[in-house]
Formats: structure tokens, C-alpha cells, sequence
């Protein structure tokens, strides 16, 4: 049995858990990754006004290092300002650093794609930044979105996630300062399962969020 009914959700049963490691008296920007980030983030903010928290929704765009035979593998991934190797899939896939940087590069060409059809970020926030995605995997892209937040000196960092790989949420979580995952998975097979809707989602979805909450 599916653990959310759908993104939304899982975003609405972050609200609680996520209130409880916000530095309070701050205001909050709740930064999704596109495109199930951002739906998930939504709710959140949504749940977090309700409680009186003073919140929008932003986003923070990465790309995933993918090799074509291993399609759900994330090998690193990139940010604007920011570029994360995973050694753990580096090891199991076996790609060499030459074939690394040439999928680097066409994760970059990616990356200037998808930034040029989504809204453009924010300015750095001065309050409290909470990352949310709908599930962390290798980590890969959180890792990466972390680092491009930091850039920007947040006065806080925070991690939300519905569900995480209990292995990559031990790696990730010391990188920022507060942490929810609702559930952690030994192994996880992937983010879907914990899903009874994961549909895939275009960039209208993260656009109409971003205009009503951010």
C-alpha cells in the first residue's frame, strides 16, 4: 500500500514535522526541486500560512549526470554554481572520469534548457530556507541544490523530504541545519513506490504553484 495518496499529500503531512525545526520568528522560503519538489512544497506552504508561518515558494532547478544504460541512476548532478559526483555510482556503473565530464557536459546543456522554461529564482532569501523534494534516492540532486543554496548565506538551512534511502538521508542530513523524512526506506527501490499517484508532471505544474504560493 502506497504511503501518500499523491505529492500533494505528502506535503500537507510535512507542515507538522517541518514547524517543529523552523527557527521561529523567521520567514521561511520553502525552495522545491522541479518538477515533484515544487508540487510538494506547495502544500507545504500552504499547510505553513495556515499556521501562521510567513512562507512562499521558490525553486532551485538542477540536473542529474545520467549515463543512457543506467536511466534511473543518478551518477552527480549539476546546479548554475555547483557540481556533485556520486562515488557510489561511479563504483557500481563503472564510468570513468573522461566519460564523466562528457555527460557533465551535456547535464550543463540540460540544466540552461530546463532554467530557460521555468521562472527564474528568486534573490537569496534572509531568513530560513527549507529544500524540499518528493523523495531522495542517491541524494545527488539534493547534495548539489544544497550547495547552491549555501552560496547564497541563508541565515538557516533545512532538508524536507516525504520519504529518503536511509543511507543517503545519513550522508545528507549533517549538509544543513535541520531535517524531516518522513520515512526512510533500507533499500529503497525507488521514490514511486511510496506514491499511490506519481504522475510526471510538465512545467505548467511547477509554473501555477510558483504564481499561486511564491
Amino acid at each position: 500500500m502506497a504511503s501518500f495518496r499523491d505529492r500533494s499529500d505528502a506535503g500537507h503531512r510535512l507542515v507538522g514535522p517541518a514547524a517543529a525545526v523552523l527557527p521561529a520568528g523567521r520567514p521561511v522560503t520553502v525552495v522545491g526541486l522541479p518538477r515533484g519538489g515544487v508540487l510538494v512544497g506547495a502544500a507545504l506552504v500552504e499547510g505553513l500560512r495556515a499556521l501562521g508561518w510567513t512562507v512562499r515558494l521558490d525553486l532551485v532547478v538542477v540536473a542529474k549526470v545520467l549515463a543512457p544504460e543506467f536511466p534511473e541512476l543518478a551518477l552527480g548532478a549539476v546546479t548554475a554554481h555547483a557540481t556533485v559526483r556520486s562515488a557510489t555510482a561511479g563504483q557500481v556503473t563503472g564510468v570513468d572520469d573522461a566519460r564523466y565530464a562528457a555527460l557533465t557536459a551535456d547535464a550543463r546543456r540540460r540544466l540552461a534548457d530546463r532554467a530557460a522554461a521555468l521562472p527564474e529564482p528568486g534573490t537569496p532569501p534572509d531568513g530560513s530556507v527549507l529544500l524540499v523534494d518528493d523523495g531522495l534516492a542517491t541524494g545527488s540532486t539534493v547534495e548539489a541544490a544544497i550547495a547552491e543554496l549555501r552560496a547564497g548565506r541563508p541565515g538557516w538551512l533545512g532538508l524536507a523530504v516525504p520519504v529518503a534511502d536511509a543511507t543517503a538521508w545519513a550522508r545528507v542530513r549533517p549538509r544543513v541545519d535541520g531535517g524531516v523524512a518522513l520515512l526512510q526506506r533500507t533499500p529503497m527501490r525507488a521514490v514511486s513506490v511510496d506514491y499511490g499517484d506519481f504522475t510526471q508532471l510538465d512545467d505548467d505544474v511547477v509554473r501555477d504553484a510558483l504564481t499561486r504560493w511564491g
